[in-house]
């Protein structure tokens, strides 16, 4: 061997080497054993805007691991709205089922009472119950006796807004909603103030019926569809200053054994009663989302059979006899599926089900398998150990201080899906930067000077 070779032949110390390895593969098991990469994975779930409950930390699983829960227990509020029945009494129908028109309030006395024996509980009746021949006292008493059988039933009393007002008619005192309980703008409201004429009015019999603003005359709300879709009937009027239930709102209130003074009202916005709160529009009208309602054939309902099988047991039904010219079919179904909507009642329930604590978890990496990876790792450490020390200082550092830049760089690409031990890494690149520091060759070599 030339005396040049035996000049730049390095020689390190192979206990050294030997041993700074050792520092390095113990650091990297202790570590991996007690350090954890929250810091890391925590901040780059900040960045990305992954939800994860402040002060809880990602999920770094290890090989096998399953993610912690936390049991949660949810509320989960269903609207349960009742079936109800409408029944058409337009003049076609009515001919056909009835032998003279138009229908008198015994002939209302015996549809009601067929639907009392089909265990109908609740009923609405809008109408104008008006008369062209004068009716005996007794068929009003029927009438208003058979009204009066059911559990809840309320008759719909039609208006208009006249240039000289008439006192709120005794058929709708005590109807209306306090003022304190009323909130907003009310201009927006139907307006009434005056009861158009009918042949009950006028009777004794007529204080035995609950009455409830239907039909108003000028006020288009009330009687046809809305032009939006999904729209309710209006549940609240203005009669002479006084906010008051319409027709399917008090029979739904009636239905759910509330009154009026128990309803408050946030015109434009809201309106509560009983519990349940509804978005309410400045004409006093609600979405209807889950209401249901069946067409009951007028000759069905006036042989009693087959309405039990359609609507159950305490059902409702609404009932419609228009008023001459004002044929509309959309209106009676809007008005039961007002009534529908509005006697829904909440059923509350409640489940649990698992919730990952810290809102996610990053599966770990596997680096180093088995015998094999760690065989060609300790190897690859040694024969860097006895490389990179020769390298003159101007090309060893630039290389050892990329190494931290591409672990981080490669560690947040694959961040969102899985996790590699990176504070282990870094301390091992740690360790072995100075390993490359201590151990310099004792003679000249290829780029270093003698020490």
């Amino acid at each position: 061997m030339s005396s040049f070779e035996r000049k730049i032949k390095p020689r390190l110390s192979i206990s050294g080497l030997l041993f700074w390895a050792a520092i390095i593969i113990a650091a990297w098991f202790i570590s991996r054993a007690h350090v954890k990469d929250y810091w890391f994975y925590d901040a780059h779930a900040d960045i990305m805007k992954e939800s994860h409950d402040p002060g809880e930390h990602i999920q770094l699983l290890s090989p096998g691991q399953e993610p912690a829960t936390a049991e949660v227990i949810v509320e989960n509020r269903e609207l349960i709205c009742p079936k109800v029945g409408m029944v058409e009494l337009n003049d076609t129908a009515c001919a056909e089922n009835f032998a003279a028109l138009p229908l008198g309030p015994q002939d209302f006395a015996v549809l009601l009472h067929r639907l009392a024996q089909s265990g109908v509980s609740d009923v609405a009746v809008s109408a104008p119950l008006t008369w062209q021949q004068e009716t005996g006292d007794m068929s009003r008493e029927m009438f208003c006796r058979v009204m009066g059988s059911f559990p809840h039933a309320v008759a719909g009393l039609r208006g208009r807004t006249a240039a000289q007002p008439d006192f709120t008619p005794m058929e709708l005192r005590n109807s209306a909603i306090p003022p304190e309980n009323v909130q907003g703008d009310a201009r927006g409201l139907p307006i009434a103030n005056r009861p158009l004429p009918n042949g009950l009015t006028s009777t004794p019999d007529a204080l035995a019926v609950v009455w409830a603003p239907d039909w108003l005359q000028d006020e288009p709300h009330t009687h046809k569809p809305s032009a939006i879709e999904g729209m309710s009937f209006p549940l609240l009027v203005r009669w002479n200053g006084e906010v008051i239930p319409t027709l399917p709102f008090r029979l739904a209130l009636m239905r759910l054994g509330l009154k009026p003074t128990d309803v408050q009202v946030k015109l434009g916005e809201s309106i509560t009663y009983g519990g349940i709160t509804r978005p309410l529009d400045r004409h006093g009208r609600t979405k209807l989302s889950e209401a249901s309602v069946v067409k009951l054939p007028l000759p069905e309902v006036v042989s009693g059979t087959g309405i039990k099988e359609r609507l159950g047991e305490n059902s409702c039904v609404v009932l419609e006899q228009p008023a001459p010219g004002q044929n509309t079919p959309q209106r009676l179904e809007r008005l039961a599926l007002t009534v529908s909507q509005l006697a829904g009642t909440e059923k509350i329930t409640h489940h649990t089900f698992p919730r990952l604590i810290g809102g996610g978890y990053r599966e770990e990496a596997v680096i180093l398998n088995d015998w094999v990876d760690y065989t060609i790792a300790i190897s690859s450490l040694l024969l860097a150990l006895f490389i990179l020390p020769r390298f003159h200082w101007i090309l060893r550092w630039p290389l050892l201080l990329a190494m931290p830049c591409w672990l981080v760089h490669e560690a947040a690409k694959v961040a969102t899906t899985i996790w590699v031990p990176l504070s282990s890494m870094l301390i091992c690149w740690l360790l072995f930067a100075i390993a490359c520091s201590a151990l310099k060759p004792v003679r000249r070599g290829l780029f270093d000077k003698v020490r």
